[in-house]
């Protein structure tokens, strides 16, 4: 059988019938020309005629050719142009071996250009997007790009070209291109016989400091940079960054007064307020590759610049190497003791690295400049003299460890003061703060003591004689390279920041959270799946603030940060009621002082009332905790979880192969432990220091190591597109390329950095809020309340209507719509234009926040219906806010008679409205910051006539997160119906009660603290007062919890001294609570993996 074709210009491979042939074209674009398949019949029929063909072969020919027709008609989808339906004779089907060598038609709905764009974009590597796309896009059409340009371009070649110069230092005359040298460490060889040997380590690769520092004040990032510092004296200071801290203040001050190379030098004076982060990182899931970056950051630049991930404020300033293997065996071999101190020298010798590398890239050219400063010709032309000064540090406590020169977990675990490890428990106590003052210095003279010992003495690196010198204070023999550079006045215990994210989410509350799992096991195993059940139900709020939790949350897998964050945030009326009394009770407290600790230590601005009430929540935490210690040991018999049994299990299974060398003595398991709650741990210990850490540095946003985690994206992204070779040399080659890329796109006005939207409208943030113009969907008015006649959220639907178009249109203060003056009369002068209303999805909100930024909520009927807003009521006892759930979002033309409500003059008035129903505060609940428990609000009973009713939209602060009260359940008596507009899809009754989610955000929980954020109206008599004659029924208050209250008006609080039953922590637990210095553990592979491509405004910060 002949194969058949659809039509020659078609490219589709040909048909071995004239039934599938038939079935393409009608799915085949170059079938449908059809004026040229009709011009080919008129041809090919001249031919036939006019030729001495036999008529029976004509009249075959015919036939065939009807055939044909019906066949194609029963498949071909119909044309708007009927002549598409004729169909050539099969001889045009035939197969020709010769390609056309251009289709004459290209069928697309874009033009050429757009055509192969979208080609570009949908062929070859699949991470291309269509935020990629529009990028190139914009490159195209920039008056620079010409195509001729083009010719002969080669990718390859191209790059390889701005590497060389960009290597060059005759090109690149800020010679801050990468620079790959080794460093040596010295190893002591155990005998005093034999001499210390050197080692070398290659594979540093590294930028000039002073040479960043440079190229930094020279880029057009500088004209945004903050050279004089200030501080506010008014009624009260404001700390909300780097360049306004006591830090930043007193080196300002201090360099006035340093000396200069240059006696006559009169140019100004400016700090260059250095900001560094460190971590290692793994580059890919699978295999060994590894890199150990060092970021710099500038302090004088805002954070709200330096947090955007595209904003090139992060400078790539070094790559630690490490040991390598062969160096690892060579020094095996040198050392006489190895098979007896092996990780003793390991980790003596990761100590000598970390120090050899700061020491090598703190050069003599560097500590010149940071002793007189450096004349920099910034980008505004002025020439200004720059001293270099090193403000933080942001570290994991094993960083922190190497940097500080002291143990991992040593009896001083600390690297900030010299309280011992049997006291940590102690945190926010008098007695601890008192003991916090007695800082951590550098002990030059013991640590070159004991350095001779061990290089020339033969001395063990933890022999009886070092011991002496260095156990007590947890030192080590290593000489710290910033105390060498910089001199012995600097101080690196300041210079090591908190470590929020590490020590708090990750740390102490994932600790507290999976002991309240322990503590549900041990109670009855099924309030574990009653939990896990509640968290699921637990409502999302904004795009992505708090996400929906749909795995089981004790089994806490592959959690990052941000999920142990939205964990706390909704555990309160997760956890209330699972224990019982007393035992809930406390919880309950502790759960709110968890959280409001957690609020104010990540609060982006300062005030000196957040750092009082700070300090005053450090000591009650400390307290509360610590008695929650204590009833549960007594109370319950914890064990292990399974996650906790499966870690242990493969940490002695390791540690066996290494330590025996066989695997089958790794396979004997022990099984559940017992297990409490740790305290004794140096994250606990640390959130004694963050008030003081806030008042040198700002907020901790400034240094969290979340951006350093952020920062791993970019070389992660740079590794995959190299070949695995040579991964820190490629990684910062390919890295100057994207610098130059940058700054050639910044001279040309190109801006290739893109905002996610989050779905949300981006309005002009000046304004209220904004609600879409469609008129596509449309009620009718009478259609509309007849069809909810027995639906209680629709009674009186048109007179409720009316009364708050008269309200408002008679410019009343807004006091709920209970406009009871208004008659039958008074309503019939309103009416809707062309009776009816214009129905809409969203509500979009902007609102400062607390730290004066612009933000936006979306609220959807169907999603996020909560809102807020402020009471109309005034009273000291009065709770500020009002809440409601939107029901439906609205625009109706108004056509008003009304002599005082009059439309007459201004013609017909568009006005928006939402139909909400209305919640009321719980009255037998006492709520706020001395009763450390949450507002409760509950729907109006629909016997109120009030229950539900309509609200301006410009009456809405912002959403709200309305937690349902699980322990008090559902009921079906509010409304007495089946079917309402007021329940969401597949709701059948209502939540007795609603907790509100004042620690949603940090913006949400400045509007319930006493005196509210900057530019908040103030709640702080209703705070402070309010909730003291509320008592509550419910276990809110009684003996227990006074004993618990925080005196708001004292801030000297005593506190019951705590201590544990052998005044030492187990090994168990400290082998799982601290991590290990040369470990990346997997909670650090996921820090900050999430939330960090959070919607930004034009500033590139996300919410507050």
């Amino acid at each position: 059988m002949s194969d058949y074709k659809c039509a020659p210009e078609c490219t589709h491979l040909p048909f071995r019938s004239a039934r599938a042939a038939n079935k393409h074209r009608s799915s085949c674009n170059i079938w449908g020309r059809s004026v040229a398949v009709q011009a080919q019949d008129r041809e090919i029929d001249a031919a036939a005629s006019g030729s001495d063909e036999d008529p029976a072969l004509q009249r075959e020919r015919t036939r065939k050719r009807q055939k044909t027709k019906q066949i194609w008609s029963k498949n071909h989808i119909s044309s708007k142009n009927p002549a598409s339906s004729i169909v050539t004779p099969d001889s045009e089907y035939e197969v020709g071996r010769e390609k056309s060598p251009t289709p004459p038609f290209d069928y697309s709905p874009l033009n050429p250009t757009q055509t192969l764009l979208t080609g570009w974009q949908n062929n070859g590597n699949a991470t291309k997007s269509n935020g990629e796309l529009d990028s190139l896009a914009r490159i195209i059409q920039h008056p620079d790009f010409r195509p001729e340009e083009l010719k002969g371009y080669n990718a390859q070649t191209a790059n390889a070209k701005v590497t060389k110069a960009d290597e060059d230092l005759a090109y690149n005359h800020l010679k801050d291109s990468f620079i790959e040298t080794s460093v040596e460490i010295e190893v002591p060889s155990g005998d005093a016989s034999i001499p210390p040997h050197k080692f070398c380590i290659p594979q540093l690769l590294y930028r000039n400091l002073l040479s960043v520092i440079q190229t930094a004040f020279t880029s057009s990032q500088s004209s945004k940079f903050h050279f004089s510092p200030f501080r506010k004296d008014e009624y009260q200071r404001i700390r909300t960054d780097v360049y306004n801290s006591d830090m930043f203040l007193k080196e300002h001050d201090s360099i006035q007064r340093a000396p200069t190379d240059d006696r006559s030098c009169k140019r100004e004076k400016v700090v260059a307020a250095l900001m560094f982060w460190s971590d290692a990182t793994h580059l890919a899931n699978f295999g060994t590759a590894k890199l150990w970056p060092i970021y710099m950051l500038f302090g004088n630049l805002s954070k709200y610049i330096r947090a955007s991930p595209n904003s090139g404020a992060v400078h790539h300033f070094a790559y630690i190497p490490s040991i390598p293997d062969s160096v690892k065996h060579e020094i095996s071999r040198f050392n006489v003791n190895w098979k007896t101190q092996a990780k003793e020298i390991i980790t003596h010798c990761n100590r000598e690295l970390m120090h050899a590398v700061w020491r090598f890239l703190l050069d003599d050219e560097f500590v010149h400049a940071y002793r007189c400063g450096i004349v920099i010709k910034c980008f505004d032309g002025i020439e200004r003299r720059v001293y270099p000064r090193f403000f933080t540090y942001s570290a994991d406590y094993p960083e922190k460890v190497l940097l500080a020169t002291i143990r991992d977990l040593g009896s001083c675990p600390c690297p900030r003061c010299l309280i011992p490890k049997s006291l940590l428990d102690q945190m926010g106590s008098k007695h601890d703060m008192k003991r916090r003052e007695k800082i951590r210095i550098f002990l030059v003279d013991k640590v070159m003591r004991t350095r001779q010992w061990i290089y020339n003495e033969g001395s063990k690196i933890r022999g009886s004689a070092v011991e002496r010198l260095l156990k007590e204070t947890s030192s080590v023999p290593t000489l710290n390279a910033f105390i060498d550079r910089l001199g012995h006045d600097f101080n690196i215990s300041r210079m090591l920041a908190v470590d929020f994210m590490h020590e708090f989410e990750l740390g102490v509350w994932k600790a507290l959270f999976t002991h309240l799992i322990r503590v549900l096991y041990a109670v009855n195993p099924k309030l574990v799946a009653e939990l896990d059940d509640r968290f699921r139900k637990v409502p999302a709020f904004g795009f992505d603030t708090i996400r929906l939790f749909t795995n089981n949350a004790s089994e806490m897998k592959k959690l990052a940060a941000r999920d142990f964050e939205d964990l706390l945030q909704c555990a309160i009326p997760v956890f209330e009621g699972l224990l019982p009394d007393p035992y809930n009770k406390h919880l309950m407290t502790l759960l709110y002082r968890t959280a409001e600790w957690h609020a104010l230590a990540k609060l982006r601005l300062h005030t000196d009332n957040t750092l009082e009430y700070l300090e005053l929540t450090t000591h009650e935490f400390g307290k509360l905790i610590r008695q929650f210690h204590d009833l549960s040991d007594v109370a319950f018999t914890t064990f292990e979880t399974d996650r906790e049994v499966a870690a242990r299990n493969r940490h002695n299974a390791e540690k066996a192969v290494q330590m025996m060398g066989s695997v089958t003595s790794a396979l004997a398991q022990n099984g559940r432990r017992r297990k409490s709650l740790n305290l004794i741990t140096y994250k606990f210990h640390a959130m004694g220091d963050y008030v003081r850490t806030i008042h040198l540095f700002g907020p901790t946003d400034s240094y969290s190591t979340q951006l350093g985690e952020l920062a791993h994206r970019v070389v992660k992204k740079l590794y995959g597109l190299g070949n695995k070779k040579k991964d820190p040399k490629q990684i910062g080659r390919r890295l100057r390329r994207v610098e130059w890329a940058k700054r050639a796109f910044d001279r040309r006005g190109i801006h290739t950095r893109r905002r996610r939207l989050q779905g949300l409208c981006n309005t002009d943030v000046g304004i209220h809020h904004h609600v879409g113009k469609s008129h596509k969907s449309f009620h009718n008015l009478g259609s509309f309340v007849a069809n909810r006649r027995n639906d209680p959220a629709a009674r009186n639907f048109w007179p409720k209507l009316q009364d708050h178009f008269l309200g408002r249109l008679m410019s009343r203060e807004f006091d709920g719509d209970t406009h009871e003056t208004f008659t039958d009369e008074d309503r019939r002068h309103i009416r809707l234009k062309d009776s009816r209303f214009y129905s809409l999805q969203t509500l979009r909100v902007n609102y400062t926040t607390y730290d004066v930024r612009r933000d936006q909520d979306s609220i959807n009927p169907d999603g996020h219906a909560d809102v807020m807003m402020l009471s109309p009521v005034s009273l000291p006892d009065e709770h500020p806010y009002w809440y409601a759930r939107v029901l439906g979002i609205y625009r109706a033309i108004v056509v008003s008679t009304h002599p005082k409500a009059s439309t007459t003059h201004t013609g017909p008035v568009e006005m928006e409205f939402l139909w909400v129903r209305w919640m009321g505060v719980d009255p037998g609940h006492g709520s706020g910051p001395k009763k450390a428990r949450l507002p409760k609000v509950g729907f109006v009973h629909e016997s109120d006539p009030y229950a539900f009713g309509f609200l301006n939209p410009a009456h809405v602060i912002r959403g709200c997160h309305l937690l349902p009260s699980f322990s008090d359940g559902r009921t079906n008596e509010l409304l007495s119906t089946t079917s309402t507009a007021a329940w969401k899809k597949g709701e059948t009754d209502d939540w007795h009660f609603f907790y509100v989610g004042i620690f949603v955000d940090r913006d949400m929980y400045m509007r319930y603290f006493p005196g509210g954020g900057v530019g908040h109206i103030s709640n702080r008599e209703f705070f402070l007062h309010s909730t003291d004659n509320n008592e509550s029924d419910e276990g809110d208050s009684g003996d227990e919890d006074d004993e618990l209250e925080l005196d708001m008006d004292r801030s000297d609080v005593d506190d019951t001294p705590h201590s544990d039953d052998n005044g030492e922590s187990s090994s168990d637990n400290d082998s799982h609570d601290e991590l290990k210095s040369q470990d990346i553990s997997e909670d650090d592979e996921r820090d900050g993996a999430e939330g960090e491509d959070d919607w930004q405004w034009n500033d590139g910060y996300g919410s507050a």
